[in-house]
C-alpha cells in the first residue's frame, strides 16, 4: 500500500489546491480518491496498509479505478462495498473482483435484476469472494479510522434503489466523512431521525449527485459540511438549488466532473486536491 504524507497540514481548514498529489508525501491517515467516472460514483479510501473501495463506477469507467490502483502498487481491497445496484455504481464491480484481490464485499439487502448486477453477483461468486448483505450497522476500525455501515431501514420504499443505499460514515481523528450514496427523500429522513452517529460531518458525498429533494435542505442543514463533493457530469450537472444551499452555509464544493478529487486528512486538518 502506497503511504503518503499528512504531516503538512495544519489547522482544521480545508485547503483547496489544483494539480496531482505529491506521491513522495509520506506517513499515516487516510486518503479519499473520488474519481471522476461521470455521473455515478467511485471513492477508493486507503490507509496506512489498508484499502475500501465504495463503489465501481459504470462497466465502461472501470479502467480509471484499476489504472490508479495499478499506479499506487494497490494490490487488494479489504473491503468493497455497494451501496446499492444502479448500473452508475455497481457496473465495474465484476471487473473489479476479477482483477484484484478482494477479502469481502458489503452490499444492501436486496436483488436487482439488471445485467450489470448479475455480472456481479457471478464475479463474487466465480471468485469466492465472501458477500455480506448488511441488515444491521456494522462497525469497522481499519488503522485507526473507524467505519460506520448504516443500512436502510425498512424492507421497501417509493424509490426501489436509491433508498436502498448503504449509507458509510468514516471517522479519522477529528474529522469525518459521511457518503450518502444515492439517498432519496424517505433516506433522508432515516438519516435525520437516527440516533446511531452525530449527522453533522466536516466531508459530505452530496447524495444522488446533487439531485435536489423536498427534505435536501433539512439534511444539509443538519450536516453542515466544510467540504462536499459532488459526483456529477456535465451532461448532467447538480441541481442549481443544491449548490446554492451549499454556498449558504459556506461549504467548499467540489464537482468530479471537473476531475477526480482527492481530501487528504491526518486526524486534525483537511487538504482537498482537485485534477
Amino acid at each position: 500500500m502506497l503511504a503518503f504524507s499528512l504531516l503538512f497540514l495544519s489547522g482544521c481548514s480545508p485547503q483547496k489546491e489544483g494539480g496531482p498529489v505529491d506521491e513522495q508525501e509520506e506517513a499515516s491517515g487516510v486518503r479519499v480518491t473520488f474519481f471522476d467516472v461521470g455521473k455515478g460514483d467511485a471513492i477508493l479510501v486507503e490507509t496506512a496498509s489498508h484499502a475500501v473501495l465504495i463503489d465501481s463506477g459504470y462497466d465502461d469507467t472501470k479502467e480509471i479505478i484499476l489504472d490508479y490502483m495499478e499506479k499506487q502498487e494497490i494490490s487488494s481491497l479489504d473491503y468493497l462495498v455497494i451501496t446499492h445496484f444502479d448500473k452508475d455504481h455497481v457496473g465495474g464491480a465484476d471487473w473489479i473482483l476479477r482483477r484484484v484481490e478482494t477479502r469481502s464485499v458489503l452490499q444492501p439487502d436486496y436483488e436487482s435484476d439488471s445485467a450489470q448486477y448479475r455480472e456481479y453477483v457471478e464475479a463474487a461468486r466465480e471468485r469466492e469472494v465472501p458477500v455480506i448483505s448488511v441488515t444491521n450497522t456494522m462497525e469497522l476500525s481499519l488503522d485507526g479510522v473507524d467505519f460506520l455501515v448504516y443500512p436502510p431501514q425498512k424492507k421497501s420504499y417509493e424509490e426501489e434503489d436509491n433508498d436502498f443505499s448503504l449509507v458509510i460514515r468514516m471517522a479519522c481523528g477529528k474529522k469525518s466523512f459521511l457518503f450518502a450514496a444515492d439517498c432519496e427523500r424517505e433516506r433522508l429522513w432515516e438519516l435525520l431521525e437516527q440516533e446511531e452517529f452525530p449527522l453533522s460531518h466536516d466531508v459530505l458525498k452530496v447524495p444522488h449527485h446533487g439531485r435536489k429533494e423536498k427534505n435536501s435542505l433539512e439534511f444539509l442543514e443538519a450536516v453542515r459540511p466544510d467540504v462536499a463533493v459532488i459526483t456529477s457530469s456535465k451532461e448532467k450537472p447538480a441541481d442549481d438549488e443544491i449548490c446554492r444551499m451549499l454556498e449558504r452555509l459556506g461549504t467548499e464544493v467540489y464537482f468530479t466532473e471537473n476531475g477526480t478529487v482527492t481530501c487528504l486528512c491526518d486526524g486534525k486538518g483537511l487538504r482537498v486536491v482537485q485534477g
